[in-house]
């Protein structure tokens, strides 16, 4: 049995290791989440079950400390200011108390978030550096304000409901916001709010991968399409927001034959500011029949997790109508969850979309239950890894 200095030993070498392993492993994103994988594993290990009880519970915490930081403009001004800046010139600067900001500070260090150059005294980290970008800090307090509170309220508000599962409105959300809009409504008579929420999904669908460089699209979309018809319709993408999918298609592939229409409600149509001319604007409600007919492919990005179950058989059944049998396809851009030993991301994202959509992420099963019951059937669920969404093809039934 090794004494305890030979553990120490190998321990210290194990975090010298680590950490020239870390740094070779930035250079490739892949080989960094996979060391990762790995430290989160060994630490899964170690952490004793009482440590993982108390961490959950104190889970909260931090993340209230860094909104009330955020609000008061702590964040940006030590950011801004590039040097550090002792607890009384913040306040001084941002109009909090200084014993506060000293309060709010401590459990953002202990995590990183900033760093503490003498007593009382902090300057910015990568953390804080990252977290000033616009998608993440108007998404920190889109996700705080709508979601936290309605998470905080879900157990209470599931125990009243006899604990049924969340399949439609009124929901976690209406209950904990004491409304009976939906999230998008609630949004609407929002304004801050609603700017903090597109500004955080036009940057979460910048840092997403593709779908078109993910799977094989000569294989899914352009083999066999028409190509001597100035009226065929390659691509419909719908509830496509101001058109970052579409238009970033038609650049990877400018000369693929067919038009492109990019479709949403009028409010997001009227607010783009600049789309590639070669897309087809059009207003459409997907809650009613699709006008595009026999297009070659009708593509949705994470549409269906906000919706209940029959809203999405809905959506899909007018999709079905105008699709051409043996001809057009429906992409679905959307996580699919294994049946069991879901990664802890898309596991919370599951309950995100409960809590605040009374929506859900699914399985290939009920993605297929849902498919057959609009009348369409599964080509193949296309996959990239459990850490990434896929892309289900379906056609519709003969």
């Amino acid at each position: 049995m090794p004494s305890e200095n030979d553990i120490h030993t190998k321990i210290d070498s194990l975090a010298r290791d680590i950490q020239s392993l870390a740094a070779e492993a930035q250079q490739d994103e892949e080989c960094r989440k996979k060391l990762l994988g790995v430290t989160m594993k060994a630490t899964a290990q170690l952490e004793a079950p009482i440590e993982t009880i108390w961490r959950m519970i104190m889970s909260p915490h931090a993340p209230a400390a860094l909104m009330v930081i955020i609000r008061m403009g702590v964040v940006t001004t030590l950011v801004e200011s590039n040097q550090p800046k002792t607890a009384g010139e913040l306040s001084e600067l941002c109009g909090g108390d200084e014993l506060l900001i000293v309060r709010m500070m401590r459990p953002l260090l202990a995590l990183g978030v900033f760093r503490e150059t003498d007593v009382k005294t902090y300057t910015s980290t990568p953390i804080s550096q990252v977290l000033t970008a616009p998608p993440l800090i108007n998404g920190y307090q889109f996700m705080f304000e709508a979601a936290t509170r309605s998470l905080a309220n879900m157990p209470k508000y599931l125990e009243s409901t006899g604990f049924k599962n969340v399949n439609g409105a009124p929901g976690p959300f209406q209950s904990s916001h004491n409304t009976q809009d939906g999230m998008f409504q609630w949004l609407i008579k929002n304004p801050s709010m609603m700017s903090n929420f597109n500004t955080f999904m036009a940057g979460s669908l910048e840092t997403r991968k593709d779908w078109f460089r993910t799977f094989p699209i000569d294989e899914i979309l352009l083999k066999d399409v028409r190509k001597n018809d100035s009226e065929s319709v390659l691509l419909v993408d719908i509830g496509g927001g101001e058109g970052h999918d579409i238009e970033a298609f038609h650049k990877n592939f400018p000369e693929a034959p067919g038009k492109l229409i990019l479709q949403d409600l009028p409010s997001t149509i009227d607010n783009i500011k600049s789309l590639d001319p070669a897309i087809i604007q059009q207003k459409h409600d997907f809650f009613t029949k699709q006008p595009v007919k026999g297009a070659r492919a009708y593509y949705l990005r994470y549409i269906f997790h906000d919706w209940p179950d029959q809203d999405c058989i809905t959506i899909m059944k007018h999709t079905a109508a105008a699709m051409t049998p043996g001809y057009s396809k429906l992409l679905i851009f959307e996580w699919i969850l294994p049946a069991k030993g879901t990664p802890l991301y898309p596991a919370l994202l599951d309950i995100n979309m409960m809590a605040l959509l009374n929506g859900m992420e699914r399985t290939e099963a009920q993605w297929t239950r849902l498919l057959t019951e609009a009348g369409l059937e599964v080509v193949r669920f296309w996959k990239a890894g459990e850490e990434s969404e896929g892309l289900i093809e379906a056609v519709r039934r003969r």
